[in-house]
């Protein structure tokens, strides 16, 4: 290869990598979501170029919400979206014990948050009952397999691993009482064409920041 064509060939792959490593990086800070003039909802997301963002939501019934945190590119195309505030429990979980003390008894207490739960419909062996201001609730019975709770429409099944547990505390996970985010934990979103891709399906177009509602 003479000089002349190893200098144009050494120029283009110069040229290519300095496009590549341009697109690599190209910021992608802005405000996403559309709102019309007059909305009953209206959801829109902004990153910032110090890598935080606020997400702003709101719905007719429910009112708004704007929650902060901080995002991270996790590959050319995908982010991770965190909040700062995040839940005290993500998963539900129990202790359970042989209480000599209990004959024939099975007491279940359940809180959330490390706050006993009052009101709640707790169902074991086709038999219902709610629990007490602590949280608590007793079942004449010799032995359980599962544990449901219900309050409105949260529902979950708890599976015990020893049918013979008669004393047993259930931490629950954070009950999701609104139809509005308080928290967003590692939430994948890609970013396509000017577009954030949520893995719910939920899309937001970039827009100008003088359209930004909050």
């Amino acid at each position: 290869m003479n000089k002349s064509k190893y200098k144009t060939f050494t120029i283009i792959s110069i040229c290519i990598l300095l496009s590549t490593s341009c697109d690599t990086t190209k910021s992608i800070d802005g405000l996403y979501g559309k709102c019309k003039k007059r909305y009953y909802a209206c959801s829109q997301i902004e990153l910032k170029a110090n890598n935080t963002f606020e997400y702003y939501i709101f719905f007719d019934v429910g009112g708004g919400n704007i929650i902060e945190g901080t995002w991270k590119r996790i590959s050319n195309d995908t982010i991770l979206l965190n909040t700062y505030k995040q839940p005290y429990s993500l998963k539900t979980s129990y202790t359970g014990k042989i209480n000599p003390d209990l004959n024939n008894i099975i007491r279940i207490k359940i809180t959330e948050k490390n706050e006993p739960m009052q009101f709640l419909t707790v169902k074991i062996n086709d038999e219902e009952k709610e629990t007490d201001k602590n949280g608590i609730v007793e079942f004449s019975a010799q032995s359980v397999e599962f544990i449901e709770y219900s309050f409105f429409l949260i529902k979950e099944i708890v599976e015990i691993e020893n049918p013979n547990y008669n004393d047993i505390d259930i931490a629950i996970k954070d009950m999701k009482l609104s139809s509005i985010p308080e928290y967003i934990t590692n939430q994948v979103v890609i970013v396509n064409k000017k577009k954030l891709n949520f893995e719910n399906g939920i899309t937001f177009q970039k827009t100008k920041l003088k359209n930004k509602q909050w």
